[in-house]
């Protein structure tokens, strides 16, 4: 069985980061929007709760026959994530 092992991607929009727990804070403050909570149920989880979920998704799966490449998007202008507006849709 191969190894597999997450890398960063970019371009020159975004990079896909391997997931590591230093970002919890980050996906933390994008993921706080109620609004988005609509959609997916839940209420917004602080980043101590984010902090713990990565770094059990970092761990890797349990299963040593199945691997886990979680990925953080982090947009070219430094914000982790973005919501896309009807404006944004547009272009």
């Amino acid at each position: 069985m191969s190894v597999m092992t997450a890398r960063t991607i970019s371009t020159c929009r975004l990079d896909l980061l391997p997931l590591h727990v230093g970002y919890a804070g980050e996906v933390a403050a994008v993921l706080s929007d109620p609004a988005l909570h609509t959609f997916i149920g839940g209420t917004p989880d602080g980043a101590p709760v984010l902090r713990s979920r990565c770094q059990r998704m970092s761990a890797g799966s349990p299963d040593p026959a199945v691997a886990w490449l979680n990925r953080v998007v982090r947009l070219c202008e430094g914000q982790v994530l973005e919501r896309l507006g009807a404006a944004d849709r547009s272009s």
